[in-house]
């Protein structure tokens, strides 16, 4: 096993562990825990929104599509939440204005009791399915990169997020998001010019890969499915606690 490898990631999870640690002196009240004190700016926004949207399934999740049938066209997954969040522009203003922590709550103050917990109860089984499919993928990576059994790797991936999400809440959460999700984007980079000579170059990737695998639109199923996707996203995105949180926590509605 690599000992730089080892090195790298136990300071990794001890960063995120810290900012847990850092996070939970600022906590002094339930706003502050829910919905970060309510000041986020425009940079912490945009970074922890895109770091909920781009996580496991996002990455190993494309990958395994793109390997599979739909070719470049699983690029789509994320340009549709782009798309999505660009249409919900006009509505992050009304989603602060709310001054409310959680979806529920809102359905809560503008229904009933009833809507508020019915509301409660769906999002958790939806939220407990997408926290288990990112602890999966996190797993993975660090089963393959420490060399771990699988096992062992999800309890650790499972408590160390735990942690620190529970001792400084979305504070915590919104500052290791911004952490993930830059070295995600620049780790990708990075590994492009890599992988293409591992590959033989992109040539030989043109030669070997099938010509509809090249497409943009053939293996996700054309157009019609594109849009289905973005109108899922705007759908979900509206309600989801875990994208409607970071609105929440806005700093204004400008920032939002």
């Amino acid at each position: 096993m690599n000992g730089t490898i080892i090195l790298i990631v136990v300071l990794y999870m001890l960063l995120m562990l810290a900012i847990g640690y850092y996070s939970s002196k600022k906590i002094s009240t339930n706003t502050d825990f829910m919905v970060a004190g309510r000041r986020l700016g425009p940079l912490l926004m945009a970074g922890t929104l895109a770091a909920t949207e781009i996580g496991g399934g996002s990455s190993l999740g494309v990958v395994a599509n793109a390997y599979g049938s739909w070719g470049m066209s699983a690029s789509w997954y994320i340009i549709a939440m782009g798309i999505a969040f660009v249409i919900l522009i006009p509505l992050a203003p009304k989603f602060r204005s709310s001054s409310v922590k959680t979806v529920p709550e809102y359905f809560r103050r503008r229904y009933d009791k009833f809507s508020g917990g019915f509301s409660a109860i769906v999002m958790m089984a939806a939220l407990v399915g997408l926290t288990a499919g990112q602890f999966k993928a996190s797993a993975s990576i660090l089963e393959v990169m420490l060399g771990l059994d699988y096992t062992t790797s999800l309890i650790i991936v499972t408590l160390v997020i735990t942690v620190y999400a529970v001792m400084g809440g979305l504070w915590s959460v919104t500052l290791t998001d911004f952490i993930q999700v830059f070295l995600i984007v620049i780790g990708m980079a990075i590994a492009i010019p890599f992988a293409l000579k591992l590959a033989g170059g992109w040539a030989t990737v043109k030669q070997t890969v099938p010509a509809e695998h090249l497409s943009l639109t053939k293996g996700i199923g054309g157009w019609g499915q594109i849009a289905g996707y973005v109108i899922m996203y705007v759908a979900t995105f509206s309600v989801g606690q875990e994208a409607v949180s970071r609105y929440y926590a806005a700093r204004d509605g400008k920032a939002a």
